[in-house]
């Protein structure tokens, strides 16, 4: 009787655990060893995925090497973090030369003087990514991760590229990246060719292990890029890109627009606002072509307004239905969902209080200010010139289920504490430092705390 009512006991806790939210779940498991076994197992994992199916995970629209969240989604019933994500972030890159650079599966890659970290800035958990051992300087690029069916990251690929080592030639570009696996802990070169000719390119996006590049090219500011740059981290052994031809590029229409690349539901989007008060929206398929999945006309244009005032800036993460586009004169954020054509405008005023219960937005923050810096420089808010190239902002979202990061081998991995303290030296020794933030005071007090409390 007493080892039937235990193994009743414990199936009723993982049925009561598992509707809880994550962040409660990560409190729990303090508990007692038995809550947290019980929360560890694959069964409960897969429960908990399958009971918040419907919900939606933690998301920021990023900008900047700063963070800065246009739109943020975190009080969500898979999470329910107290705050947006770009705060978890924000708190390392404002006391020294540390800049955000990219997310990807709810990991975040950051860099530094003589230094570079990857990490779950909400689990608390970070890796100090070593410098390349190779003579010549890299800049950083891009964050690819691989994860099972559930979402779960199983590994990482910090990605770098060499200062002045790119070749060009009349229909050729070749790229020298330098690639840190988190399965190895070892870095490696990695020489890319692209049969398609540019000198400079946009933000690198990442999805499912891909990089995506939109090609640029400085020597001609007003042309038009007309293609996607990919190339798989984990998938291909080839060293050659993939270079996707973009749809709706040679129409005659195709010169009065604005666009903007994003991922919604696993898929990259390719969106644009055109003449006659036109929407499209494309999804890339797995076999590079593209899908047009929206060819719209606006419910909330009217005759005295023009969508080629709209920007678009992304899609939800998680719903492919809905779009967030700019009003350049009019200066507030819309939300719009395609497919039944509600839409709602976020304004500041809304900020700590907005709750959208009809177009999958619940709980959603705007920062008002942060939307109005980026687009004034971005777009002329009286000119319906195009962008040349498109739009492209972080997504930074969290995945449905919480797991430890992964940790190369012979590496120490830091909470956030450790990381602070190492960011804050580093800082110190760096040569052109100047203590503006009053770092070496700082780490003098911390220091001098420490000696106490070991005495």
């Amino acid at each position: 009787m007493t080892k039937h009512h235990d193994h009743v006991s414990e199936e009723i806790l993982i049925e009561i655990l598992a509707r809880l939210p994550l962040r409660s779940i990560r409190r729990f498991k303090s508990v007692c060893k038995t809550w947290k076994s019980v929360t560890e197992t694959d069964y409960f994992r897969r429960l908990f995925v399958s009971l918040h199916k419907n919900s939606s995970s933690s998301w920021s629209l990023v900008v900047g090497t700063k963070a800065s969240d246009l739109i943020s989604l975190h009080r969500c019933e898979t999470w329910d973090l107290p705050k947006s994500l770009a705060c978890y972030i924000q708190s390392h890159i404002t006391i020294g030369h540390v800049n955000y650079v990219a997310s990807s599966n709810g990991l975040v890659f950051m860099d530094g003087y003589k230094t570079s970290f990857v990490g779950n800035p909400v689990l608390q958990q970070w890796v100090r990514i070593p410098s390349p051992p190779y003579p010549f300087v890299t800049l950083p690029f891009g964050l690819v991760t691989r994860v099972d069916d559930d979402g779960v990251v199983l590994g990482f690929k910090v990605v770098r590229i060499a200062v002045d080592k790119q070749k060009r030639q009349e229909s050729l570009t070749m790229l020298c990246l330098c690639v840190y696996s988190s399965e190895t802990g070892v870095w490696s070169k990695k020489r890319l060719d692209c049969s398609h000719y540019f000198t400079n390119w946009g933000l690198p996006m990442a999805l499912n292990g891909t990089l995506f590049i939109s090609p640029e090219d400085i020597d001609d500011p007003a042309a038009v890029s007309g293609v996607l740059i990919a190339h798989d981290f984990y998938g291909e052994e080839s060293d050659l890109c993939r270079v996707i031809p973009l749809p709706d590029h040679e129409l005659d229409h195709n010169w009065c627009f604005k666009r903007a690349w994003t991922t919604s539901a696993g898929s990259v989007m390719y969106i644009k606002t055109l003449a006659h008060n036109l929407l499209k929206v494309w999804m890339l398929t797995k076999n590079d072509d593209w899908k047009l999945l929206w060819e719209i006309r606006l419910p909330f244009i009217t005759c005295d307004d023009d969508i080629l005032y709209y920007a678009p800036l992304a899609m939800n993460p998680f719903d492919g239905n809905i779009v967030y586009l700019w009003s350049q004169q009019k200066r507030y954020l819309v939300s719009c969902n395609l497919q039944t054509h509600n839409f709602k405008i976020l304004s500041e005023e809304e900020v700590s209080t907005r709750r959208i219960d009809d177009d999958g937005l619940e709980k959603c923050v705007v920062n008002q200010s942060t939307c109005e810096q980026l687009m004034n420089a971005s777009f002329d808010p009286d000119s319906l010139d195009h962008c040349v190239y498109p739009l492209t902002l972080f997504h930074f979202v969290l995945p449905r289920w919480m797991e430890s990061l992964p940790c190369p081998p012979h590496v120490e991995m830091m909470d956030t504490s450790s990381l602070l303290s190492y960011i804050l030296v580093m800082e110190a020794n760096r040569p052109e430092f100047k203590d503006t933030f009053g770092i070496r005071e700082r780490l003098l007090r911390s220091r001098f705390f420490s000696t106490k409390r070991r005495e």
